[in-house]
């Protein structure tokens, strides 16, 4: 297994998974991320290999003949390097930096020749950041930044990676160009060379940290259910973010400590394309054979409370001693006539405590220090001061010891300062507390004693929690607010209080990790981000694997309402962190496929009792009035509550659950997409008024992206038509049936508010569009016009009367919302129930059958008797992409495998002809296709149809989460535009080149 000086694998926020492969011959770094395979299972994409070397910015670019020629378009080819000849000033450069060092200098000599281990890899998660930059470490201390999701042409899918620059120690190379993975076909042609050493550099870094913005954050810090109500509550707060943080005009940040002790700090101003670096010594010294020792054995970077401070620790080799230093950054902002004059910033080093450590045990035992971690605390917590762990193997047994102590300044009595300074106490007669001094200490806490040999610790969720992996294949999770272990947290509780059933994560009910296997058959392990799961790599074996929380004993359903509220719980934490929340996902999903293969009834009450604790969870209420709806509706959380419906309810006998989620998703896109179109033709129309568009060519190019605005709303608008046609149809199949009401979800769409008060905003948004193209036709290029004409022809050549169902949805929301407000508080509950069994099954409740009584008379009324029922029922409403069948390939309509063995699987290569091999009929294994996982038949962005030209081109994404597919983000193709033109226009659907309508991430489809 890795060394603890090691971190070779980080999942970011968005999802992309980065880790290094040291068996490879070819790449070092892989990238991968989980993808829904049916709604199921899942599975890791087959990962892309990158070779990532220290000359990768002198390489020679490869360029693609139907792009750009300029170096906007160029591709680092990862596999390959230029020749000496070609590498000029910057090789020189290099040497004579690194003349400084006998040792570094020839080590980065041979680096032009050889790739290296790569064995520190951090995602910029920490706190507010996006978790969109890379930071890739190799052995010998060359670090790579990359970006994902963007390129020099613009924004790409998040699993397309792009190198920012690159610093080779001494120097710093700007050289931006997208990564070339390394493939089969250049291989051949590789100049680069695997370097397998078992040398420890000085220059490599110990640890990376990267600085948070200074947008502040919510965190959910704990759920507990109210005996006096008898509901569960969460404990939300804002918090800031303490210690170092860049301020607005920074792009980014982020600091690194080497084995040597030097510090590197690399930033860049927003209006800038330079990265810059700033590094100094932590302990300067004059003597250079000084500094090229190998000074630290651990080191870690913490953020501390002290403003624009950070602290960094580290056990010194040459001393023996624990050190600790306090490093503080001056921005150099001045303020010349109220506009900021930007200045590089500085760094200041303060060496502030060294102490030795314990050698033997209370009882003999010598003790062998094996890990140091240090502990952040957030601007929440009332105690500030950072808390370091010294981990210890305790000789000649299987036990570890954890010695906790706390980094505190020096607290002086006021009696003590009087002695001192008599008449101290004057200055401050009504203030007789103790003063802090410069000067800090440890202070010693409570030990752990651990019965296992620990193998690694790791700190989740911005350090609230450590986690012991052990050396057996167990996992450990302690809280660090309280020092409990996590999985016991509500069995030790007395329940005394008014706040019972206290939880801190998912792990707090019971629920445990499954044991893996033993850390000397490991290449890696870590927690999901979540802390849903654990994921390790075996030695040798190409793929990763991903087990999640579960609980061994599901006998007892009376453990449902707590295991769900702590899944509520994290969903909620997560979702305030940013986190993509595949992994919770995933867990949920497990133990809900469990459930179900008990009870499907069980399953589903279980998915109730989880989202309809969300809502309380986000301050939101499903039965809100219409102005906060509207902006509910639009918001982040309401969109992730959908996502996890969605994806929990898929697969079940009752699709229901899954259908209601799809429902508002793709209203809410429907309403998206008219509400853009609608205010962009009120800007066209106020630039041309104002003469904008003089030229001939300009004019025709402003006129079409008008009208290609309004045709881009014909396949969406044809999708609406045919939903509300579908819905009325439901209708007449319960009118003439009611024992059907089981399997049709419009009980759900109009009892609900959600789903109503979307319909009535899309009603609300075709008028605007309809008075606009009717008041401003397109008469200097009528052919244009056609657009317009078309649009005006599907939204009329619908079977239902919108202009009835309108007043019909308004009425039922004036009759509901009046008969809410006539209920006394005391049946609230009984209100919310009911709306929560509305938009989560589509079912109402038994105590309510009435309303579903009202809904079908009433829609006959006002609705049916305006229509001919006969076109209504004939019509065609395919296409609408409601149930499982119509995502999922058939191949793969099933549970892959057993769900005791986990719901991630790992797909079998499949053989195919070898086209390269020399050899006739010869054959080659490769990974399953993301392809064939989903049907590529409509657009799950545009809901258009996808033409053939558009399936032979090749060019299209997929939703890791949903499974849809899309080409949003791409160029249209010719025969989707209202006439051939080589103008290249952006539609709405461009909001969601790198996620998709559920916001999940979407991803390439190979070719």
């Amino acid at each position: 297994m890795y060394s603890l000086d090691q971190h070779p694998i980080s999942w970011s926020k968005n999802g992309i998974i980065a880790y290094g492969d040291s068996q490879s011959p070819n790449g070092n770094l892989c990238i991968t991320f989980l993808e829904t395979i049916n709604g199921n299972n899942w599975r890791f994409h087959p990962p892309q290999t990158y070779s990532i070397h220290p000359q990768l910015h002198d390489i020679p670019v490869s360029q693609d003949s139907k792009t750009n020629t300029s170096n906007s378009g160029a591709t680092v080819d990862t596999g390959s390097i230029m020749s000496p000849s070609h590498q000029g000033g910057n090789q020189a450069s290099s040497s004579t930096t690194l003349a400084g060092s006998a040792n570094s200098s020839s080590n980065v000599k041979s680096a032009s020749h050889f790739s290296y281990d790569i064995v520190s890899i951090h995602w910029n998660n920490w706190f507010s950041l996006p978790g969109d930059m890379l930071a890739v470490c190799d052995e010998l201390g060359n670090m790579t930044m990359l970006i994902a999701g963007q390129s020099p042409e613009g924004a790409t899918t998040f699993e397309k990676l792009t190198m920012l620059f690159q610093d080779n120690i001494y120097k710093i190379y700007n050289h931006v160009a997208p990564l070339k993975q390394v493939s089969e076909t250049n291989q051949q042609t590789r100049k680069i060379e695997r370097k397998q050493t078992k040398k420890e550099y000085n220059t490599r870094i110990l640890d990376f940290h990267w600085l948070s913005s200074s947008k502040s954050i919510i965190v959910s810090q704990f759920c507990a259910l109210d005996s006096s109500s008898n509901v569960y509550r969460n404990k939300a707060q804002q918090i800031g973010p303490s210690g170092v943080f860049y301020p607005p005009f920074m792009k980014y940040a982020c600091i690194a400590v080497r084995r040597n002790g030097q510090i590197d700090f690399w930033y860049q101003f927003s209006n800038s394309k330079d990265h810059k670096k700033i590094n100094l010594q932590l302990l300067a010294s004059p003597n250079q054979r000084f500094k090229e020792l190998d000074w630290f054995q651990f080191a870690r970077i913490t953020p501390m409370k002290d403003e624009q401070s950070i602290l960094i620790s580290g056990y010194s080799q040459i001393t023996k001693k624990l050190c600790f230093y306090k490093v503080f950054v001056n921005w150099n902002v001045t303020n010349n006539n109220k506009s900021p004059v930007l200045n590089d910033p500085t760094l200041t080093v303060k060496p502030i405590l060294d102490v030795p450590l314990a050698s033997i045990d209370k009882d003999g035992c010598v003790l062998k220090l094996y890990d140091l971690v240090v502990l952040s605390k957030t601007a929440i917590d009332k105690d500030s001061s950072a808390e370091v762990l010294v981990v210890y193997h305790v000789s000649g047994t299987q036990r570890t010891l954890v010695k906790r102590y706390k980094l505190t300044n020096t607290l002086l009595a006021m009696d003590f300062l009087s002695i001192l300074k008599p008449g101290i106490e004057g200055s401050a007669p009504n203030n007789m507390m103790p003063l802090k001094a410069e000067h800090y200490n440890l202070r010693h806490g409570h030990d752990i004693i651990l019965e296992k040999r620990v193998s690694d610790v790791t700190t989740e969720l911005l350090d609230n929690f450590v986690s012991f992996f052990y050396e057996d294949g167990s996992v450990d999770i302690y809280n660090q607010n309280d020092w409990t272990k996590e999985r016991e947290r509500i069995k030790v509780q007395t329940n005394n209080s008014k706040f019972s059933n206290v939880m801190t994560s998912a792990l707090s009910t019971g629920l445990g990790y499954p044991k893996i296997p033993p850390a000397t058959a490991l290449e890696w392990s870590r927690l999901s981000p979540t802390m849903a799961g654990v994921m390790y790599k075996l030695k040798g074996d190409p793929m990763p694997k991903f087990h999640t929380l579960t609980r061994t004993d599901l006998s007892n359903p009376a453990l449902d309402e707590l295991d769900a509220t702590a899944f509520a719980f994290t969903f909620v934490n997560s979702t305030h962190r940013q986190l993509s929340s595949e992994d919770l996902s995933i867990a949920c999903k497990t133990h809900i496929i469990k459930l179900a293969q008990i009870s499907e009834d069980r399953a589903k009450r279980f998915i109730t009792t989880l989202m309809s604790n969300l809502y309380p969870f986000f301050n939101v209420s499903p039965d809100a009035p219409k102005d906060i709806m509207d902006k509910m509706i639009s918001s982040r959380p309401i969109q992730k509550i959908m996502l996890l419906q969605l994806e929990l309810g898929t697969r079940l006998k009752d699709q229901r659950i899954a259908q209601m989620a799809r429902v508002i998703l793709y209203l809410k896109n429907v309403l998206f997409a008219f509400n853009g179109v609608a205010r962009n033709l009120q800007f066209a129309i106020e630039q041309m008024n104002n003469g904008n568009s003089n030229s001939s060519n300009k004019m025709f190019q402003t006129l079409f992206s008008k009208q290609d605005l309004i045709y881009s709303l014909i396949p969406i608008a044809n999708w609406f038509v045919k939903f509300i046609t579908f819905l009325i149809q439901e209708v007449l199949i319960l009118v003439n049936d009611p024992s059907k009401s089981s399997h049709t979800l419009v009980l759900g769409v109009f009892g609900a508010k959600m789903p109503r008060q979307l319909i009535l905003s899309v009603l609300n948004e075709i008028k605007k569009i309809s008075q606009i193209i009717s008041k401003f036709p397109e008469t200097t290029y009528p052919v244009l016009n056609e657009s317009s004409t078309y649009l005006r022809m599907i939204l009329g050549d619908t079977p239902v009367n919108f202009e009835k169902f309108e007043m019909f949805l308004t009425d039922v929301n004036n009759k509901f919302t009046a008969f809410s407000e006539e209920q006394p508080a005391s049946k609230k509950e009984i209100t919310l129930k009911r709306e929560y069994s509305l938009l989560i099954q589509a079912e109402v409740p038994e105590e309510d059958k009435r309303i579903a009584e009202f809904l079908l008379s009433y829609s006959c009324n006002a609705v049916i008797s305006h229509i001919s029922p006969s076109d209504v029922y004939f019509s065609d409403t395919t296409g609408l992409r409601l149930t499982d069948e119509e995502f999922v390939s058939k191949e793969y309509s099933r549970l892959l495998q057993s769900v005791d063995k986990g719901i991630v699987v790992n797909l079998p290569e499949r053989a195919q002809p070898d086209t390269e091999a020399k050899e006739p009929n010869a054959t080659k294994y490769v990974p399953v296709s993301s392809r064939g996982f989903s049907h590529a038949i409509y657009d799950g962005v545009t809901y258009d149809r996808f033409s053939p030209a558009e399936i032979k081109d090749g060019k299209l994404k997929r939703c890791s989460r949903c499974g849809a597919v899309t080409r949003a983000g791409y160029v249209i193709a010719m025969d989707k535009t209202i006439v051939p033109t080589s103008i290249h226009t952006k539609r709405w659907p461009t909001m969601y080149t790198r996620t998709c309508i559920c916001s999940g991430m979407l991803y390439e489809l190979d070719p």
